[in-house]
């Protein structure tokens, strides 16, 4: 089923990465408009919860909004400037990094794999050729003004990736672990770009129309609940980030770019079947 769920995570992240190629609204906003959005949207569904929520509980839930402000602002502004598939070719590198450091901070899961080294060595070397394979699918052209705005939000979605692990499995249940992660770290993403918009104030600013702010709360919802349970179910966080980034393939037909059916195309596509077929065989 975390396959299920990643594919789910990335349709509605496909429209998320592209959604302000075209509109063009300040990032902070769009930060603001989806971090309040979600949790006033959700919030009533936290009186069915228990509310003596842990210390460490709620300081990685605090951090996690944190760390969604700066990925939605950066993903925004660079939906508006790049383009939504320029600017998520970056994130080729995201599954690699996630991977690695879910493995640091459950070391018994590298240790299990460090049992059988072939095992190690076979899936660091399909998600190697997967991210390489997906840089040059995506024509990513080294830009060090992007290189030093986009890699913040690759390590950004990282770090969230490993945090929304720990929340979905330290929520009690699955339901109580999705509803706090919307509720509270959206929340606090709001209050992220807040402090962000102020501190950069614009001279002028477009506001989002009531049905543009309707659909980014939708998606948002869809999105995060999705990626909470995969990543509860799935092993390792960087599996479900490797799925994620089919997202800019399931936007191409409703975007101005197109993908040809180039050798980078196919060899990726056949690295995250091998990939999942890997994981799925329990050889991972």
């Amino acid at each position: 089923m975390w396959i299920v769920f990643s594919f789910i995570y990335a349709i509605a992240n496909a429209f998320y990465i592209n959604y302000n190629a075209k509109r063009h609204y300040n990032g902070y906003v769009l930060g603001m408009l989806r971090g309040y959005g979600v949790s006033l949207s959700i919030a009533p569904l936290l009186v069915t919860l228990p509310l003596d929520i842990p210390t460490n509980y709620l300081v990685i839930l605090i951090i996690q909004g944190i760390l969604i402000g700066i990925y939605d602002s950066r993903i925004f502004f660079a939906s508006a400037k790049y383009g939504g598939h320029i600017g998520y070719g970056f994130m080729a590198t995201a599954v690699l990094i996630t991977t690695f450091l879910w493995w640091i901070a459950d070391f018994s899961s590298l240790q299990h794999l460090l049992n059988t080294p072939y095992r190690l060595i076979t899936i660091i070397l399909i998600l190697s050729a997967y991210s390489v394979s997906y840089w040059q699918m995506m024509k990513v052209k080294i830009n060090k003004s992007a290189e030093q705005y986009l890699y913040p939000a690759v390590f950004a979605l990282a770090l969230m990736s490993i945090a929304t692990r720990y929340i979905a499995l330290r929520g009690g249940t699955a339901r109580a672990g999705i509803i706090y992660y919307l509720t509270i770290s959206c929340f606090v993403s709001g209050i992220y770009n807040t402090i962000m918009y102020y501190k950069n104030l614009p001279q002028q600013t477009k506001t989002p129309t009531i049905k543009d702010s309707v659909w980014l709360i939708f998606f948002s919802i869809i999105l995060i609940a999705a990626k909470t349970e995969a990543m509860r179910i799935c092993s390792n966080p960087g599996y479900v980030v490797a799925i994620l980034l089919t997202s800019p393939l399931i936007a191409a037909p409703f975007s101005r770019h197109r993908f040809k059916i180039i050798p980078s195309l196919m060899l990726n596509i056949c690295f995250l079947i091998l990939l999942l077929w890997f994981i799925e065989t329990k050889l991972s």
